[in-house]
């Protein structure tokens, strides 16, 4: 049973860890330590994925995809890349072979769209770190804040004042006071980058727009994940982060924001 103590520990030893991980790796440019990092949370999110995907009846190539994803989340680090996207292209195809060949061409179809959809949810989201990383740690720094604020508000206010559910039919436990504890908390860990800091008030706008749409898709990555549990049947992706269930269950609002926070930043502001 997850409890508040479990939570924190689990959030404060962790939290740290990462955090220390990839700035060792910057200021001593040990590239292939950030790969190292996110090929670990991407072969442990993928095989938890895998397994949830398997009691919906959806089969998938568990040995290969154990081999691509840390693969491709090594390569997207190593040589600029460049050979990341072939080891990527040939799993869609293997992907859809697989299927076809196990379940016949129209379940096949879906088991392919399922593969491919988790391969892209997972591993290809997680290599955005790496380009994030590049970009230098405060802005690793700034992402995890405002994601983890948003997590911490949701779930300090919720579990004290959330009264109002907020989609009762995907999650019982989630509720609007929660959402409004999350977003505040979000906007407080997006005002935290020195460029922000240096002129606070020029960039205040886009702090509360940062705050605003990275926590809700922190919060939406979270509710599918519910969602996803929910039609297969299961509480928690995994056991091995007390107080928060499997890494899937950790890194769904990471998954979900994390391409809307690098879109902003680097086609928005410019700045990474």
């Amino acid at each position: 049973m997850r409890t508040i103590g479990a939570r924190l520990v689990t959030a404060v030893v962790g939290m740290p860890v990462v955090l220390t991980l990839f700035w060792v790796a910057g200021a001593y440019q040990h590239d292939w330590l950030v790969g190292f990092v996110v090929s670990v949370a991407g072969v442990m999110a993928g095989w938890e994925y895998i397994q949830i995907v398997s009691r919906l009846g959806i089969p998938q190539p568990k040995e290969f995809l154990m081999v691509a994803i840390p693969l491709f989340l090594m390569l997207s680090v190593l040589w600029e890349g460049r050979y990341a996207l072939v080891v990527g292209w040939g799993v869609v195809y293997f992907t859809v072979v697989y299927s076809f060949f196990r379940k016949g061409p129209q379940e096949g179809f879906f088991a392919a769209l399922a593969g491919i959809f988790g391969f892209l949810y997972i591993p290809v989201v997680l290599s955005i770190l790496y380009f994030l990383y590049r970009s230098g740690f405060p802005y690793v720094l700034h992402f995890f804040l405002i994601v983890w604020g948003y997590d911490a508000g949701a779930f300090l206010l919720g579990s004290a004042l959330g009264k109002h559910q907020l989609l009762p039919r995907i999650s019982l436990a989630k509720t609007w006071e929660g959402v409004a504890g999350g977003v505040g908390f979000a906007m407080v860990g997006a005002s935290m980058l020195p460029v922000f800091l240096g002129d606070f008030l020029h960039w205040l706008p886009h702090v509360v727009v940062l705050g605003v749409w990275v926590g809700i898709f922190a919060q939406l990555g979270d509710l599918f994940e519910s969602l996803f549990k929910r039609a297969a049947g299961v509480k928690d992706t995994g056991w091995l982060l007390p107080g928060h269930g499997g890494m899937l269950d950790r890194i769904d609002g990471v998954l979900a924001a994390l391409p809307v926070y690098f879109f902003y930043m680097r086609f928005v502001l410019d700045l990474i």
